[in-house]
């Protein structure tokens, strides 16, 4: 392929803003610098981000990983027939299913569409809790001309289920570092506050730090917990801090508006999402870990998943076993009485993040993916 022909990039996802979530974060900061024109197929919505051209009409129903269905069906010859259209192009799948399926059944039926599918982590064992999801998982695999993983965690997650390792390539999620360097607004109370920020599923670990307030607040009386994201655990939550006589000590925020994020960081002492593996579901890697560092903030995650690629062992946090209450709250209480280690880890935190962890970098190697499959069209 001539070098002055510009490939064109296809996005084919439904995690894209204005919908919320990690994967809609590192989608958008990763496809607005990779220096080429990108369309993005994705739910048609008002107020989608300017920059990228879309295709009007699109419906992508995440619930559709399937091809027995018959709505799943049509849903993924309708997306056929739109990536097919656009060859030749290099197509981009936000995941592997379901989003993997019509790019998978384009490759077959056009030429000039290689396309890279990426992978999160926790989807592979959503993928394996069905035998038709699994074979399809395996198809995608064995069709997409790379698979790009978010973490080494990934890769290797990726590797045991049969994936070939050649085709695997890490990017790192990003992050706007200057963005989270905040100065947070006086406070009139004394009292230190702990953040969790992310969508409430089981394997965060947030019913964790609920369980380790009552013995912190027995010597940090005036601690308050702050809970930023919504999802189907919070009733369970809510229920939770009732039983523990600890709801007047924690906020549940609810989901927030991108731009607002900044000021919640700014506002606390310590992040904490205690991580762990539920039932097989894992954190791939966790961008809100580099978020919370570019704050500065000291954070404390689950010893699982790829979070320890995110956030390193006593240099720039604290990692705990994501089922074990008391060992939470010995390292949160270790870090509100040692101002100088929680000063140490954030310093630490934001000065990886400046270095190792840019959009920039992490968009290069994306453009370094899909040069690599357009000289194949």
């Amino acid at each position: 392929m001539a070098q002055s022909v510009t490939p064109k990039c296809v996005l084919l996802s439904d995690m894209f803003p204005p919908a919320l979530g990690g994967s809609a974060v590192l989608f958008a900061n990763l496809y607005s610098r990779i220096g080429l024109p990108v369309t993005v197929l994705t739910n048609s919505r008002p107020e989608m981000p300017a920059g990228f051209s879309y295709i009007p009409g699109v419906a992508i129903d995440p619930r559709h990983r399937g091809i027995v269905d018959r709505a799943a069906m049509r849903q993924h010859w309708n997306l056929t027939r739109v990536v097919r259209a656009l060859a030749p192009a290099v197509v981009h799948c936000g995941r592997m299913l379901p989003e993997g399926i019509p790019a998978t059944l384009a490759t077959l039926t056009a030429r000039g569409l290689p396309f890279a599918a990426w992978t999160h982590g926790e989807e592979i064992n959503s993928a394996l809790q069905s035998r038709e999801h699994t074979w399809l998982m395996r198809r995608v695999h064995r069709h997409a001309s790379l698979l790009l993983a978010n973490s080494r965690n990934t890769r290797a997650v990726l590797e045991s289920v049969g994936a070939a390792g050649s085709k695997i390539r890490v990017i790192y999620p990003g992050v706007d570092a200057e963005r989270f360097e905040v100065r947070a607004q006086p406070r009139t109370d004394q009292g230190k506050v702990l953040l969790s920020v992310g969508r409430l599923q089981r394997r965060k670990g947030h019913d964790l730090v609920l369980r380790a307030l009552p013995a912190l607040l027995k010597r940090h009386s005036t601690l308050r917990y702050v809970i930023v994201g919504d999802g189907e655990e919070r009733p369970r939550l809510e229920s939770m801090a009732r039983e523990l006589a600890v709801t007047a000590r924690v906020t549940f925020v609810g989901e927030v508006p991108d731009d607002l994020l900044p000021g919640y960081f700014a506002a606390a002492d310590i992040f904490v999402l205690p991580n762990r593996v539920e039932k097989g579901d894992f954190e791939g890697f966790g961008i809100v870990f580099l978020e919370a560092a570019a704050a500065g903030l000291p954070t404390v995650g689950g010893r699982s998943g790829g979070v320890p690629e995110a956030v390193l062992e006593d240099e720039t946090g604290l990692l705990v076993d994501g089922m074990d209450p008391a060992e939470l709250e010995g390292a949160l209480h270790r870090l509100l009485v040692d101002r100088v280690l929680a000063r140490s880890l954030g310093e630490a935190g934001r000065r990886r993040v400046r270095n190792e962890f840019t959009w920039a970098a992490s968009a290069a190697r994306l453009l370094e993916a899909h040069l690599e499959l357009a000289a194949r069209l």
